[in-house]
């Protein structure tokens, strides 16, 4: 069915927000987890790895200090004798860590995904926040919902891969003010659709054809590769940076997209008190039903939205539409807690 969304007629003041909606000030999202690192739950392990970067990840340097994840790089020397990271028996200057969420028992699917951190500072780091498809065929898949580097100290980038004949995505910048303490970070992943957040408000939407796969949720403090330091590479003497995060979140929609909604039967829809949130089929209003001054309300459909004879918008109320497919939750995911 060809998706639409219709306006007719709008009294007063009509209000969709440039900053979008997200949890929880959107009903129609369900929480998956919410960790708040008062220690590192069974969801994430500490990576004894490399990524072909300056650093080799190792536990010892994550932590959980006063509530908060910390990630610390240093200028170190680490000979890697670790069969399982292919690395060759490699000796490198530097070492640093990240958290990555479990394969296969825990990938995640599309969703809202957000943390809130404060970013180190100084040449050549490479802190990030990111979605990956590890491994198999889809290994290209990738959403980077926030990277930074020492090069560019108060901004952040986004970027995506979905065909592993073109899998770059240019990059694209976005002033942050990352100096300034903690940050919100995150990213909505739909079917067809990613929309990038800093602190709470968009800054950048993409259509996408290929990122249908599940994916791991990864936290890192990374350092520059050298073909990439432009001009800003990693000191040799290095002092520790700390990248810390003190929460990390991640919601799916509800599903109720076998239902559609009218009050064509002059029956009010109550969106403070009766209204089921979640994803319907369609949504159909009119003047009979309306918001109040200082609501804040997002209403989500597969198919279409339909506003129409006088459906009333006040000022100082906000209204969110959204065209959205949704996918009900998997046992899996249900069970990731």
């Amino acid at each position: 069915m060809k998706k639409k969304l219709s306006i007719i007629t709008l009294a007063c003041l009509f209000i969709i927000p440039a900053l979008g909606q997200h949890y929880p000030q959107d009903k129609n999202w369900n929480v998956i987890f919410e960790d708040v690192f008062n220690s590192l739950s069974s969801r994430w392990y500490t990576s004894h790895s490399v990524h072909g970067e300056p650093q080799h990840y190792i536990p010892a340097n994550v932590s959980i200090e006063n509530g908060k994840l910390v990630l610390t790089a240093k200028a170190e020397n680490y000979h890697c004798t670790n069969p399982n990271c292919n690395c060759g028996g490699d000796t490198y200057s530097y070492t640093s860590g990240q958290i990555v969420s479990y394969n296969y028992s825990q990938l995640y699917h599309y969703g809202y995904y957000e943390i809130h951190a404060k970013l180190p500072t100084g040449t050549g780091l490479f802190p990030a926040f990111w979605l990956w498809a590890s491994s198999g065929d889809d290994w290209y898949n990738e959403i980077d919902i926030m990277e930074a580097n020492g090069c560019r100290l108060n901004e952040t980038s986004s970027n995506y891969r979905e065909d592993p004949q073109d899998p770059q995505k240019d990059a694209v910048w976005h002033y942050c003010n990352n100096t300034n303490g903690f940050h919100w970070y995150g990213v909505e992943w739909d079917r067809d659709k990613i929309t990038w957040y800093r602190d709470k408000k968009i800054v950048r939407q993409v259509t996408h054809t290929g990122l249908q796969h599940r994916m791991q949720l990864i936290i890192n403090l990374a350092l520059f590769p050298d073909s990439w330091n432009n001009g800003c590479p990693v000191s040799s003497t290095m002092p520790p940076a700390y990248m810390y995060v003190d929460t990390a979140n991640a919601y799916q929609l509800i599903c109720h997209s076998n239902i559609s909604v009218s009050d064509e039967n002059n029956v009010k829809i109550d969106f403070e008190n009766g209204y089921s949130y979640g994803v319907k089929k369609s949504i159909s209003l009119s003047g009979v039903s309306s918001l109040t001054t200082g609501q804040n309300v997002s209403l989500r459909a597969t198919d279409f939205i339909e506003l129409k004879n006088d459906f009333y918008v006040p000022s100082g109320a906000e209204l969110y539409l959204d065209i959205n497919p949704c996918e009900a939750r998997t046992n899996r995911e249900k069970q990731v807690k």
